[in-house]
């Protein structure tokens, strides 16, 4: 049977059809809502688009930083500017891999301005969204999920380090699970702790490294995390943990400098700034790890019993570590 036609002036009501599927985030939902919405003829949509709300909200679960714009866990509208060119459903997808990514450096063309919330994909303004905010952790209208994955307490890195590509400066950073069913919030932390003291950054196949969105995946499963730098007041009781933790090498002021490209039995050096890391209860200071150092790479008068474990980075009198070099991250920022 034909539709019937509209009479002049006459508007059409319908039921706003729901995307396929649930976006789900770790850190970000979009709490999906069915709403009625007026067609506007199409004499009207030719003049122009016009701003739109989109139907629901969005939960951003937890405190959250999308580079410079905070974001307070709560409920947040989306406004499109125009549908036809950005649709409801990409916006929300958009904004929940922007609160995954790592450092705040949007996935090209797209920037976002902090003081208006909002984004948009290059000097389009046709292709943009803004946020406003409509609700607290628990309000606006929407849910959360009783399965989010970002763990409780904070892991706190005590100095600027890195993992491989990945700078992770001195601050608090926040836990994710890809999945809770395939690991921990207490495991994740431990193999975090053992990424960073790993030495050239090449992770112990089958765990793979996105230096981008700083996620750990163990091959193509859903068995990893990713690390973002937290927000807000640390979650109590706290259960993140801390690197470096007690009874793990306390790192020495200042770096020591590598001239040039060097090797010392097996390890290679390249030229550059090193962190150094004197293990508690061995007796050895810091100046003295540098001087062991510096006679390690002269090849001279290597005193009795020193080795080193090019894997690591550690340099051991007999079997036990007395300290350990690591390339020298970027100095990044250093309070929440």
């Amino acid at each position: 049977m034909a539709p019937r036609a509209l009479a002049r002036g006459e508007l059409l009501l319908y039921l706003a059809p729901m995307p396929r599927g649930r976006i789900r985030s770790s850190l970000a939902l979009l709490v999906a809502a069915t709403a009625l919405t007026l067609f506007t003829p199409a004499g009207a949509q030719a003049q122009g688009a016009t701003q739109t709300v989109c139907p629901g909200t969005f939960q951003v679960l937890h405190d959250d930083s999308i580079g410079a714009l905070r974001l307070a866990a709560g409920a947040y509208q989306i406004t499109v500017a125009d549908p036809a060119r950005l649709p409801c459903a990409r916006a929300s997808t958009d904004l929940a891999e922007f609160l995954q990514d790592y450092d705040g450096k949007l996935r090209r063309p797209w920037t976002v301005n902090a003081r208006t919330r909002s984004f948009q994909r290059g000097s389009d303004a046709a292709v943009a969204f803004s946020l406003a905010r409509t609700g607290g952790a628990t309000g606006g209208g929407g849910t959360t999920t009783p399965t989010a994955n970002a763990c409780p307490g904070y892991f706190d890195v005590l100095h600027n380090d890195r993992i491989g590509r990945l700078s992770i400066p001195r601050d608090a950073y926040r836990i994710t699970l890809l999945s809770a069913n395939t690991l921990t919030c207490s495991a994740a932390a431990r193999l975090l702790t053992g990424f960073l003291q790993d030495y050239d950054g090449r992770l112990t196949p089958p765990w793979r490294l996105n230096a981008t969105t700083a996620t750990f995946r163990r091959g193509t499963s859903t068995t990893g995390f990713r690390i973002k730098p937290a927000v807000g007041r640390e979650p109590q009781p706290s259960a993140g943990g801390s690197y470096p933790a007690k009874g793990q090498p306390g790192e020495c002021p200042g770096t020591f400098r590598v001239l040039h490209n060097d090797r010392v039995a097996g390890l290679s050096l390249r030229a550059g700034p090193y962190l150094t890391f004197v293990y508690r209860g061995t007796g050895v200071s810091c100046a003295e790890a540098s001087r062991l150092l510096t006679t390690f790479l002269s090849g001279r008068n290597v005193p009795r019993g020193y080795a080193v474990r090019p894997a690591t980075g550690v340099f051991t009198k007999g079997k036990r570590p007395v300290f350990r070099v690591k390339a020298s991250s970027q100095r990044g920022r250093t309070a929440r």
